[in-house]
């Protein structure tokens, strides 16, 4: 999330310019950011591939590349997460669990882990897909219905938590009613746990929603909002 920018919308006065062109792997990825690089995901032929690239001229810095391939009908081949950059770090899910964390300079493995053969988790049908979220000495990722946290400097496994059901969807860290908190969407509705140790803090069941839904903060006090398949939810927490 990029705060204070302001897009002009009005592109038939100004319209957008292309800076530069370059063809990428197939994958769902979007992109992290950090100064002058930016970081995605794709599928190289055999090989699940973390990118860095130079935002000024799209020239590519260095490429991580793991021994994996997704590939499913509808959606095709390749990641479905995007890159989280925090501290000098990289850190990634892979359509396979496979998580990495990356020196954000050089692409150096600092470790990886597996979120599936960790969690014991079934791999969903379009793949994993959650972006991984830095709470401060952890880092979350989503295995479907469970979330694991991994210790930022190791990748120990440091707590695991089941949401219950299948899910899509990526953990957001929000503070409610000044509680921070882990709040995750599942298909068996929205599950939150304290971020230190995954402990479960409360949950709102919504029946099935397992259709790539997301969560979102409505305010910053106690309500929330979901956006799942074709429905919109707003509750509020008592």
């Amino acid at each position: 999330m990029i705060r204070g920018v302001q897009i002009e919308t009005d592109w038939s006065k100004s319209p957008p310019v292309e800076l530069w062109r370059r063809r990428v792997g197939p994958g769902w990825s979007s992109f992290g950011v950090r100064g002058a690089l930016v970081y995605t995901q794709e599928q190289r032929g055999d090989d699940e591939v973390v990118s860095c690239y130079r935002l000024a001229s799209g020239t590519l810095v260095w490429r991580h590349r793991d021994a994996a391939r997704f590939w499913e009908p509808a959606a095709g081949a390749g990641p479905r997460g995007t890159p989280t950059v925090v501290d000098g770090r990289v850190y990634t899910l892979g359509a396979t669990g496979i998580v990495n964390a990356l020196d954000a300079n050089t692409g150096a493995v600092v470790w990886s882990r597996n979120a599936q053969s960790d969690t014991g988790a079934k791999r969903p049908d379009w793949g994993f897909s959650s972006s991984p979220l830095v709470v401060n000495d952890v880092v979350i990722v989503a295995a479907s219905g469970r979330l694991v946290a991994y210790d930022v400097a190791t990748g120990t496994p440091r707590w695991f938590a089941q949401t219950g059901g299948g899910s899509y969807s990526s953990p957001h860290l929000m503070t409610i009613d000044g509680v921070a908190q882990v709040v995750m969407m599942s298909g068996a509705g929205v599950t939150s746990v304290t971020p230190a140790n995954g402990t479960p803090l409360w949950n709102a069941r919504l029946g099935n929603v397992t259709n790539a839904p997301q969560t979102y903060m409505l305010d910053g006090k106690q309500h929330v909002l979901v956006a799942a398949g074709d429905m919109l939810y707003a509750f509020r927490l008592n």
